[in-house]
Protein backbone atom coordinates (compact mmCIF):
# COMPACT_ATOMS: atom_id res chain seq x y z
CA UNK A 1 0.00 0.00 0.00
CA UNK A 2 2.88 2.37 0.73
CA UNK A 3 4.23 1.86 -2.80
CA UNK A 4 0.86 2.77 -4.32
CA UNK A 5 0.76 5.89 -2.16
CA UNK A 6 4.24 6.93 -3.31
CA UNK A 7 3.28 6.30 -6.94
CA UNK A 8 0.17 8.46 -6.57
CA UNK A 9 2.17 11.17 -4.85
CA UNK A 10 4.85 11.11 -7.54
CA UNK A 11 2.39 11.23 -10.44
CA UNK A 12 0.41 13.97 -8.70
CA UNK A 13 3.57 16.04 -8.26
CA UNK A 14 4.40 15.55 -11.95
CA UNK A 15 0.93 16.64 -13.08
CA UNK A 16 1.02 19.67 -10.76
CA UNK A 17 4.47 20.69 -12.01
CA UNK A 18 3.33 20.25 -15.63
CA UNK A 19 0.33 22.52 -15.00
CA UNK A 20 2.64 25.11 -13.40
CA UNK A 21 4.91 24.84 -16.44
CA UNK A 22 1.97 25.59 -18.75
CA UNK A 23 1.20 28.73 -16.76
CA UNK A 24 4.85 29.82 -16.75
CA UNK A 25 5.13 29.21 -20.50
CA UNK A 26 1.96 31.24 -21.15
CA UNK A 27 3.38 34.12 -19.09
CA UNK A 28 6.74 33.91 -20.87
CA UNK A 29 5.02 33.93 -24.26
CA UNK A 30 2.85 36.90 -23.25
CA UNK A 31 5.80 38.93 -21.97
CA UNK A 32 7.95 38.07 -24.97
CA UNK A 33 5.19 38.83 -27.45
CA UNK A 34 4.56 42.17 -25.73
CA UNK A 35 8.25 43.06 -26.15
CA UNK A 36 8.21 41.85 -29.76
CA UNK A 37 5.16 43.98 -30.57
CA UNK A 38 2.83 41.09 -31.44
CA UNK A 39 -0.76 42.28 -31.81
CA UNK A 40 -3.10 40.99 -29.10
CA UNK A 41 0.02 39.87 -27.23
CA UNK A 42 -1.76 38.77 -24.04
CA UNK A 43 -4.39 36.70 -25.85
CA UNK A 44 -1.80 35.30 -28.25
CA UNK A 45 0.54 34.38 -25.38
CA UNK A 46 -2.21 32.65 -23.42
CA UNK A 47 -3.37 30.67 -26.47
CA UNK A 48 0.22 29.68 -27.24
CA UNK A 49 0.69 28.61 -23.61
CA UNK A 50 -2.39 26.38 -23.78
CA UNK A 51 -1.32 24.96 -27.15
CA UNK A 52 2.15 24.29 -25.78
CA UNK A 53 0.63 22.00 -23.15
CA UNK A 54 -0.28 19.53 -25.92
CA UNK A 55 2.55 16.98 -25.94
CA UNK A 56 4.80 16.79 -28.97
CA UNK A 57 2.86 19.02 -31.40
CA UNK A 58 1.79 21.86 -29.11
CA UNK A 59 4.94 23.87 -29.63
CA UNK A 60 4.57 23.73 -33.40
CA UNK A 61 0.90 24.72 -33.14
CA UNK A 62 1.90 27.67 -30.93
CA UNK A 63 4.45 28.81 -33.51
CA UNK A 64 1.90 28.51 -36.31
CA UNK A 65 -0.66 30.49 -34.30
CA UNK A 66 1.65 33.41 -33.48
CA UNK A 67 2.93 33.57 -37.06
CA UNK A 68 -0.64 33.64 -38.37
CA UNK A 69 -1.52 36.44 -35.94
CA UNK A 70 1.49 38.41 -37.15
CA UNK A 71 0.67 37.71 -40.79
CA UNK A 72 -2.99 38.70 -40.57
CA UNK A 73 -2.64 41.76 -38.36
CA UNK A 74 0.66 43.30 -39.46
CA UNK A 75 1.99 41.50 -42.55
CA UNK A 76 5.45 42.42 -41.21
CA UNK A 77 8.24 39.93 -41.87
CA UNK A 78 10.48 41.43 -39.21
CA UNK A 79 7.67 41.13 -36.67
CA UNK A 80 7.27 37.48 -37.65
CA UNK A 81 10.99 36.98 -37.08
CA UNK A 82 10.77 38.58 -33.63
CA UNK A 83 7.76 36.42 -32.75
CA UNK A 84 9.64 33.34 -33.96
CA UNK A 85 12.61 34.34 -31.82
CA UNK A 86 10.38 34.64 -28.75
CA UNK A 87 8.88 31.24 -29.55
CA UNK A 88 12.36 29.70 -29.84
CA UNK A 89 13.55 31.22 -26.56
CA UNK A 90 10.46 29.97 -24.70
CA UNK A 91 10.83 26.50 -26.23
CA UNK A 92 14.45 26.32 -25.06
CA UNK A 93 13.47 27.37 -21.53
CA UNK A 94 10.58 24.90 -21.48
CA UNK A 95 12.58 22.01 -22.88
CA UNK A 96 15.76 22.40 -20.86
CA UNK A 97 14.54 23.99 -17.61
CA UNK A 98 10.82 23.57 -16.98
CA UNK A 99 10.22 20.02 -18.24
CA UNK A 100 13.23 18.56 -16.40
CA UNK A 101 12.02 20.38 -13.27
CA UNK A 102 8.66 18.61 -13.59
CA UNK A 103 10.44 15.29 -14.00
CA UNK A 104 12.49 16.02 -10.90
CA UNK A 105 9.28 16.53 -8.95
CA UNK A 106 8.22 13.05 -10.06
CA UNK A 107 11.44 11.54 -8.73
CA UNK A 108 13.38 11.30 -12.02
CA UNK A 109 16.72 13.08 -12.22
CA UNK A 110 16.18 16.26 -14.27
CA UNK A 111 19.16 15.76 -16.57
CA UNK A 112 18.36 12.08 -17.08
CA UNK A 113 14.79 13.07 -17.99
CA UNK A 114 16.00 14.81 -21.15
CA UNK A 115 17.66 11.63 -22.38
CA UNK A 116 14.78 9.43 -21.21
CA UNK A 117 12.30 11.43 -23.28
CA UNK A 118 14.59 11.44 -26.34
CA UNK A 119 15.18 7.69 -26.18
CA UNK A 120 11.49 6.94 -25.57
CA UNK A 121 10.55 9.15 -28.52
CA UNK A 122 13.01 7.36 -30.78
CA UNK A 123 11.96 3.89 -29.70
CA UNK A 124 8.22 4.31 -29.11
CA UNK A 125 7.37 7.50 -31.01
CA UNK A 126 5.27 10.38 -29.69
CA UNK A 127 3.34 8.19 -27.26
CA UNK A 128 6.62 7.02 -25.75
CA UNK A 129 7.75 10.59 -25.23
CA UNK A 130 4.46 11.46 -23.53
CA UNK A 131 4.48 8.55 -21.05
CA UNK A 132 8.24 8.25 -20.57
CA UNK A 133 8.64 10.32 -17.38
CA UNK A 134 5.57 8.97 -15.55
CA UNK A 135 6.49 5.40 -16.50
CA UNK A 136 10.10 5.79 -15.36
CA UNK A 137 8.95 7.45 -12.13
CA UNK A 138 6.67 4.47 -11.36
CA UNK A 139 9.40 1.98 -12.22
CA UNK A 140 11.89 3.80 -9.99
CA UNK A 141 9.47 3.73 -7.05
CA UNK A 142 8.84 0.00 -7.52
CA UNK A 143 12.57 -0.70 -7.92
CA UNK A 144 13.48 1.27 -4.79
CA UNK A 145 10.76 -0.49 -2.77
CA UNK A 146 11.97 -3.91 -3.96
CA UNK A 147 15.56 -2.99 -3.06
CA UNK A 148 14.56 -1.94 0.45
CA UNK A 149 12.75 -5.23 1.08
CA UNK A 150 15.72 -7.38 0.10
Amino acid sequence: MAVAKRIGSSLGAYIKASAQNALIVALLYSAGFALAGVPWWLFTGLVCGVLNAIPQIGGVLALAFVLLVELFFTDDWLGMAYAGGVWLAVQIIEGFVLSPRAAGRAGVHPIASIFIVLIAALVFGPIGAIVAIPAVAVLLIIWRAARQRS
